[in-house]
């Protein structure tokens, strides 16, 4: 198998990596040495640097202080409940629309899964009161 060798330049920090073989990485490292001393530059004559591990720090995630509790919403399903409890002869599904904004078939579906928890129950079709 081919091993790979290659001269990595890093201009910001000045950072020289040289990989591969022994014979390449000893042959190409005189080599970048002296020509490094020789020119001149910002940096003046200095010696090829090693690549340095960095650590990488990670932000950890912040916990809501304890004791403190998010205050429940008021749920779609909730407020239709509400409005189905506090009619003393039943509501309507028309009637239901029109206080909530919801369309029929939110409204269909939320009598449904109340129904199914007994929450509420049919009086007659279209109607509904608490269970």
């Amino acid at each position: 198998m081919k091993e790979n060798s290659r001269i990595r330049f890093n201009p910001v920090t000045g950072e020289i990596e040289v990989e591969g073989s022994e014979r390449f990485v000893k042959a190409y490292f005189q080599k970048l040495q002296e020509l490094r001393e020789a020119a001149p530059g910002k940096r003046g004559g200095g010696q090829l640097r090693q690549k340095k591990a960095r650590v990488v720090k990670r932000a950890k995630a912040k916990k809501a202080a304890p004791g403190r509790k998010k205050a429940a919403r008021e749920t779609q399903g909730d407020a239709v409940v509400s409005l189905v409890s506090g009619s003393a002869g039943g509501i309507t599904t028309a009637a239901l629309k029109d206080k909530t904004g919801l369309s029929e078939r939110q409204i269909w579906s939320i009598v449904y899964r109340a129904q199914k928890q007994g929450k509420i129950k049919k009086i007659k079709r279209g109607t509904y009161t608490a269970a």
